[in-house]
């Protein structure tokens, strides 16, 4: 009897401790659904902080600092939607970009001197995405974005059900002014493979385009200039101030240079004229070079972060080379990418 009391009571033990363990199971994996991780190794990252930027849920950029040990390195965030992370390192130059939502833990590895060939992994669509940035390294790297643009096309017409494919569009297809060329490549991506967290930014693209919100003013921005200095541009002291949005990829810099010097040296005399040069690559590397070789005498400012940066969400670059002419008061007067429409704003404004 007193046997078959102790069978009885194990059993009931043995019970309650395996109901116990699939709870607690059941909780750790409802938990991990509450936040992303990001881990990184690289052979070359050394101790160091480096910086995580990514648009959260609530459309607010989130700036982070991380401390990289030996080379590796740690983020948990929380984002119900897919965002995209960028990681820059001490030195400002973009180390990764990760798509990323609560439940995924992604792993980054390779070398911070070789970003083009890095090995992320966590999910299907980041895997995708770096596979196609692996095998295009060179498209990458070239100063002409033409034959990137054309394997980003090709890609989305053969993976149209793929949320790599938005990835692509959104953050490496340069050919944004194009919004017939931009709207036919995102209708052709299937609904499911258009995550509301990456395309939102697209839609106000579209808007920001077409529209052409002129009736907003500029505030004063809050950006770095080449010595390394956090700087407020102000255009209140301007009759006329022409803000040139740029990206080191872009192909037609040198011809923007040139007519921008034209009209520089118009106006220089009177001292009304401000042209504001910024640089809107997440990665700084080479851009004082580019500076000496452009040889201009108006300031220049870098906007860690591009898009994502604090001082320029609310005024939706939409793509690069972008051009706004504003007066002393801050009133837009053109807004987009024609430079010949720029400049026109701008000699009417100073006449």
């Amino acid at each position: 009897m007193e046997h078959n009391q102790h069978s009885i009571m194990n059993k009931h033990i043995k019970y309650i401790l395996a109901i116990a363990t699939a709870t607690i199971a059941l909780m750790a994996t409802s938990c991990k659904d509450e936040f992303f991780t990001i881990e990184g190794k690289f052979t070359d990252g050394g101790t160091q902080n480096i910086r995580a930027l990514y648009v959260t849920d609530y459309e607010t950029l989130q700036s982070e600092w991380i401390t990289m040990t030996n080379g590796h390195f740690e983020l948990t965030g929380i984002n119900y939607d897919w965002t995209v992370v960028y990681l820059l390192n001490n030195r400002k130059n973009i180390i990764a970009r990760t798509a990323v939502k609560n439940g995924d833990n992604i792993t980054i590895t390779g070398s911070m001197s070789d970003p083009n060939h890095i090995v992320i992994e966590g999910n299907d669509a980041n895997e995708e995405w770096n596979q196609f940035m692996t095998q295009n390294a060179a498209l990458y790297s070239s100063p002409d974005r033409t034959p990137l643009n054309n394997a980003i096309e090709k890609y989305i017409n053969a993976n149209p059900d793929r949320i790599s494919s938005t990835l692509l569009l959104l953050n490496d297809y340069t050919n944004l002014p194009n919004t017939t060329c931009v709207d036919s490549l995102f209708k052709r991506i299937s609904i499911d493979a258009r995550p509301s967290g990456l395309v939102n930014n697209y839609f106000a693209l579209q808007q920001q385009l077409d529209s052409e919100k002129s009736s907003n003013n500029i505030p004063s921005l809050m950006l770095y200039n080449s010595q390394d200095t956090i700087i407020s541009i102000i255009t209140a002291r301007y009759k006329a101030s022409l803000m040139y949005f740029w990206d080191n990829r872009d192909s037609n810099r040198r011809n923007s240079i040139d007519k921008l010097k034209q009209l520089y040296d118009k106006y220089e005399e009177n001292g009304r004229l401000q042209i504001v040069d910024i640089m809107m690559s997440p990665d700084s590397t080479g851009w004082k070079k580019r500076l000496e070789r452009d040889s201009t005498e108006w300031k220049h400012y870098w906007a860690p972060g591009g898009t994502l940066n604090r001082s320029l969400v609310n005024i939706n670059i939409s793509s690069t080379p972008y051009y706004i002419v504003v007066t002393s008061m801050g009133k837009q007067l053109y807004r987009g990418n024609s430079i010949d429409k720029a400049i026109a704003a701008t000699d009417k404004q100073m006449k």
